[in-house]
């Protein structure tokens, strides 16, 4: 990897999580006293972990799983700063996981998505212990969690990803997603490195896409022209499970958003939408369920969830 590039990346890194420590001092709250709160680690690496979260008054019954995936440019991300919106999912009846990652530059394509895969081994492996219902999972995620949650979903749909991209998953014959909730979530790469595209203005996005990629912009523009290459970011295809597509009205990602519901309403798959306005009009602001329009688009989406999942 280029050296500059390895470099800025861990800046970004440093950057990002220092303003995700404000957000989270910010979004915060604690741990409803209604719900239990646990981690377990899935690998032995510091970022290897989960965090779940589950009504008390449902342990022992199945419960449907909720799985967040953190965005954070694929440089960054704290995952407690999303305990607080996770934890209205577990409130709802659902199990939740919080999955957190390794950074990029540090660890590159694909090395995030065979981590996601490990942690939801173990989640499926606890399936009985914990109550979980494995017929109806959720998976949700804002900015570069999205992305992650579209790609998941790809390899559910198509099992032929798991050997092409070299994850180990044991559950792969049985497992499947059956709804989605991407908040200002981002997919597409090659849009995301295209100058002629606004995505591609979001701030220090050329950072974030090449440090997930392990390349500088001219090789990783080439590298996602290739067959191999391809498979570094999800097709949407009419398998494809439910979404709730969240954007917001002043986030550059917001086309990132548009587009996957050109993709859902082309393909003839059903969607929901929200756009978040006012104070929660900036990217991923959409998930600060501590102000009314936050809580009024989870609403929306547990709804939407709800309905499309038959719970």
């Amino acid at each position: 990897m280029d050296r500059k590039l390895y470099i800025h990346g861990r800046a970004g890194t440093c950057w990002y999580n220092f303003t995700e420590c404000l957000a989270y001092i910010a979004l915060h709250r604690p741990t409803p006293k209604s719900c239990r709160y646990f981690k377990a680690s899935y690998g032995s690496e510091k970022k290897q972990y989960i965090n779940f979260c589950t009504r008390k008054d449902l342990e022992g019954q199945k419960k449907p799983l909720f799985i967040y995936i953190h965005g954070g440019g694929w440089i960054s991300g704290i995952t407690e700063m999303r305990d607080t919106y996770v934890a209205n999912w577990a409130q709802k009846g659902f199990f939740t996981a919080s999955i957190s990652y390794s950074y990029a530059p540090v660890k590159v394509f694909p090395a995030q998505i065979k981590e996601v895969f490990t942690a939801i081994d173990l989640i499926l492996d606890r399936a009985e212990e914990y109550g979980i219902d494995t017929d109806k999972i959720v998976l949700a995620g804002e900015s570069a969690g999205g992305y992650y949650i579209l790609q998941v979903s790809a390899m559910a749909k198509d099992k032929t990803l798991f050997d092409k991209l070299g994850v180990d998953f044991r559950h792969r014959e049985s497992f499947d997603v059956n709804a989605l909730v991407s908040h200002c979530g981002c997919f597409d790469l090659k849009n995301l490195l295209d100058e002629s595209k606004p995505q591609s203005k979001f701030p220090d996005m050329k950072l974030m896409a090449c440090s997930y990629l392990g390349m500088n912009k001219d090789e990783a523009k080439a590298f996602l022209e290739t067959d191999e290459g391809a498979l570094s970011y999800p097709h949407i295809t009419a398998d494809f499970p439910p979404a709730f597509i969240v954007r917001a009205a002043k986030d550059r990602l917001r086309f990132e958003a548009l587009d996957l519901e050109e993709q859902y309403k082309a393909l003839g798959i059903e969607y929901g939408t929200y756009e978040g306005t006012g104070i929660i009009a900036q990217h991923a602001w959409t998930i600060a369920t501590i102000v009314q329009k936050g809580r009024d688009c989870f609403e929306q989406s547990y709804e939407f969830v709800k309905k499309v999942m038959e719970i």
